[in-house]
């Protein structure tokens, strides 16, 4: 009985040094990416991480966490390959991010038939998170630039225009504005096109948006 009293005591104790330890790391990967915008450092920093031994899971977790970064630095190849290739399995709760960087990624690569086809794939998935309010903005992000790569941009203008003014952090701002530029582009208001894409770039310090 004492000995089973040591190892639930151990257990806890090694539980709340495990949920500190991920909430320090949580934190850290905010401050690189969305407040130093550096996702290069971002990316670093997960790389030193699966240096590590670890679970299958928490390697899956970190190998699409990395992928985030890969996105936001314009590395949408290296992105796919991960996702595609080194995620073996996808972990409970991670299913919406892990389709978030792969379809984003597909569409800003170029690879608008594929992105649709896993946009198909994921879409029954991606609406049972979108049932969570902390969810629902990214997984809106996903329909509205799917959307656009598919012709529809001007009926989310709307989205884009509201995006901009309540995005979470500066780079969803950045992405905001940079649709808006490339909306206004179609209707051929060239000078609030280049007015968006300036505020793009602003907002999207670091990132592929930038350049």
């Amino acid at each position: 009985m004492y000995f089973l009293i040591i190892v639930i005591v151990a257990f806890l104790l090694y539980a709340v040094f495990k949920r500190r330890t991920l909430v320090k790391q949580v934190e850290l990967f905010n401050k690189l990416l969305y407040i130093e915008k550096s996702p290069e450092k971002y990316i670093n920093e997960i790389n030193k991480i699966l240096l590590k031994v670890q679970s299958d899971n928490e390697r899956n977790i970190n190998f699409i966490q990395k992928t985030t970064g890969l996105f936001y630095a314009g590395r949408f190849e290296e992105a796919i390959n991960i996702l595609k290739n080194e995620v073996k399995k996808i972990p409970p709760n991670w299913q919406h991010i892990y389709y978030h960087n792969l379809i984003l990624s597909l569409y800003f690569n170029g690879d608008i038939e594929e992105g649709n086809n896993v946009f198909s794939e994921a879409d029954e998935i991606l609406k049972i998170y979108a049932k969570k309010e902390y969810n629902k903005a990214a997984i809106d992000l996903i329909y509205a630039i799917s959307d656009f790569y598919n012709g529809k941009g001007l009926i989310r203008k709307d989205f884009f225009m509201n995006l901009k003014e309540t995005g979470r952090n500066d780079y969803r701002i950045a992405i905001a504005y940079y649709f808006l530029s490339k909306i206004n582009e179609d209707e051929d208001n060239i000078e609030e096109s280049e007015l968006n894409l300036e505020k793009a770039q602003i907002y999207g310090q670091g990132s592929f948006i930038e350049r």
